[in-house]
């Protein structure tokens, strides 16, 4: 392949990392997921499957959490976590739900709390992108909504 033709095809799979890792970034909603989706995630075979979509409604991440804590240990869970999560409000979830979100501190729970009210998306990204990178701020942000 001759350089012209290199460097717009490096030039385009460059541009394209950012959206594919935001790609990377999309949950799995508990209260919307089909079987075959739910048993594609880490550490779900029928049975748990069959025990999230039988506990629907879930109201908020601790009564997911709760839920599969009779079938999952608490590892098991974090690392589904990754995948599937029900969304927390930023303004109204408890610390304990904000705790569940994967790899989250009780020193970064507390700065989530401390911010409120958010108004925006934006808001949130500034007050929580000054102890974090973009890139865990992205992440971060694909755990919570402003409802």
């Amino acid at each position: 392949m001759n350089a012209k033709i290199r460097l717009p095809a490096l030039l385009a799979w460059v541009l394209l990392l950012p959206v594919m890792a935001q790609a990377e970034l999309i949950l799995v909603n508990p209260n919307t997921a089909d079987r075959d989706e739910l048993q594609a995630l880490p550490n779900v075979d029928d049975e748990i499957a069959q025990a999230i979509i039988d506990g629907r409604p879930y109201l908020s991440a601790v009564d997911l959490d709760t839920a599969l804590a009779r079938l999952m240990d608490e590892e098991q869970r974090e690392a589904l976590y990754s995948r599937l999560f029900r969304p927390i409000d930023l303004n109204n979830a408890s610390e304990a739900e904000i705790l569940l979100i994967p790899g989250m501190s009780r020193k970064m729970a507390h700065e989530f709390v401390e911010y409120r009210p958010y108004k925006s998306m934006e808001q949130f990204r500034r007050e929580i992108g000054k102890y974090v990178d973009d890139d865990e701020v992205a992440r971060l942000e694909s755990y919570v909504t402003l409802d």
